[in-house]
């Protein structure tokens, strides 16, 4: 791992400001989750290059799944007995990660835990890794996300193609084909992923990656499971998707576990956090990672029995005898909210609910709304015969109506109205069965408090 430089006064400073404001902003009720780095960053440009990086550095990054897979990391680190910083609660980008990082070192910049896992923004990583070196880099995949702020796959897959130190050992998703194509000369690359499931299609219809890398050629697919997600391969060169070095090679959604086979016949028997596939392979890139660091099977496998996904990600409780469940959806990324789509409509039960709440805060506050991306996004799963009544709720409730039609859904059962509250009374109001509200990470506190005002009605009903 690169040696930190030696510290100076701007260093000091920096350290000194950066926790004082820290320590100002949590007595004002504040969680100082990024202003502290920013405010370290700005006195000492070079801060993170100061600081003396934990025994084990592995970050996490990719379009979409960073939180869940750091975070599970995480917690099978620390219930093997490790202290770990970890940016989970804030920024992904240099601020973020700067406060983390000195939120757990000393003013001399020495590191109180023995390791760390940080989440890192794709676009940050040029401003990141030219700072630190991970020992491990954890790519979940590279899809398409917000058009205004990251542009296209391409782009992503250069910017962390630059940005990644050499030294850094890769683990690759290897059915994601732009993903496990990053930093093609390096020699320190291992993959994971998932062998094909029954029923899944051969039918490549992504935007993202259409022709060969190689050649040029139109690619065809072995079996694709959303997107560009599955096996490729070019009929004219025979380039194709690399081969799993950790597999999953068998899924058991009723008893929630899944069996994961390494190193020339290892298998590892471990629990998922859901039956989401997106979440399978969530977990599957985070055992991965912990296991070519060098950690006991038994451990890992241990850990994982005790694993629950981010309630900010997904989370379901009981009232009056209805389950409500609240699933984030991140609006600005279409494959995320069709992802979302997707697995509400395969769960078990018939008439269900969906109070779908993707409303961009940030962008309504500022007034430079986008639009673009909800036509982007595949609503087919909205069709699903077992999915009753669907109410759009907020600013952009129209845009989602209309495009909700466009891909074949029933006006009859859609429902629109501008206020979030009015949304949690209107599928109140909409008939039985289990009600599924999709929220976009920024209005998290405002979609909780429509769930909780939901939950309470139904159980002074009952």
């Amino acid at each position: 791992m690169k040696q930190a430089k030696k510290i100076n006064l701007r260093f000091i400073a920096a350290m000194t400001a950066a926790k004082l404001s820290r320590f100002a902003l949590r007595a004002l009720g504040r969680d100082g989750s990024c202003t502290p780095g920013i405010i370290a960053v700005k006195i000492c440009p070079d801060f993170l290059s100061r600081l003396k990086m934990p025994d084990l550095l592995i970050c996490v990054t990719g379009t979409n799944g960073k939180t869940t897979t750091s975070n599970l990391i995480c917690s099978v680190l620390r219930r093997a007995g490790f202290g770990v910083t970890n940016n989970s609660t804030g920024s992904n980008v240099e601020g973020g990660v700067a406060t983390a990082l000195l939120a757990a070192s000393t003013f001399t910049g020495k590191p109180k835990n023995e390791t760390a896992v940080i989440e890192v923004d794709e676009r940050s990583s040029l401003r990141i890794y030219r700072h630190m070196t991970p020992d491990y880099l954890v790519c979940n995949n590279i899809m398409r996300d917000s058009l205004k702020r990251n542009a296209h796959t391409d782009f992503i897959a250069y910017i962390l193609g630059a940005a990644v130190p050499p030294e850094t050992k890769l683990i690759l998703n290897a059915d994601d084909a732009i993903c496990s194509g990053l930093c093609p000369d390096s020699e320190n690359r291992k993959y994971f992923g998932i062998s094909a499931e029954p029923g899944e299609d051969t039918v490549l219809r992504s935007r993202d990656i259409v022709y060969c890398p190689v050649c040029g050629a139109r690619l065809a697919a072995d079996y694709v499971r959303y997107d560009h997600i599955g096996r490729l391969r070019c009929p004219s060169c025979g380039f194709r998707s690399p081969d799993p070095d950790y597999c999953v090679t068998g899924i058991d959604r009723i008893s929630g576990r899944f069996t994961l086979s390494y190193g020339g016949g290892k298998t590892l028997t471990l629990k998922t956090v859901n039956s989401n596939i997106v979440n399978i392979y969530n977990c599957c890139g985070a055992a991965a990672v912990l296991l070519e660091a060098g950690f006991p099977p038994e451990k890992i496998q241990a850990a994982f029995e005790s694993l629950e996904i981010v309630k900010s990600r997904f989370n379901t409780l009981t009232a009056g005898g209805v389950k409500v469940t609240m699933q984030l959806a991140k609006g600005q990324n279409p494959v995320a909210c069709a992802r979302a789509f997707s697995y509400v409509a395969s769960l078990p039960g018939e008439d269900k609910r969906l109070l779908v709440m993707i409303d961009d805060k940030s962008d309504n506050t500022n007034n430079s709304e986008s639009v673009c991306w909800i036509y982007d996004c595949d609503y087919s799963a909205l069709k699903d015969p077992s999915v009753g009544v669907i109410v759009f709720a907020g600013k952009r409730c129209r845009d989602h109506r209309l495009r909700a039609l466009i891909a074949g859904v029933d006006g009859g059962k859609i429902r629109i109205c501008d206020g979030l509250d009015e949304g949690g009374k209107l599928i109140l109001s909409s008939g039985g069965g289990d009600i599924y509200i999709l929220n976009d990470p920024y209005i998290l506190k405002e979609s909780t408090a429509v769930r909780d005002a939901i939950a309470g009605r139904l159980s002074n009903a009952d």
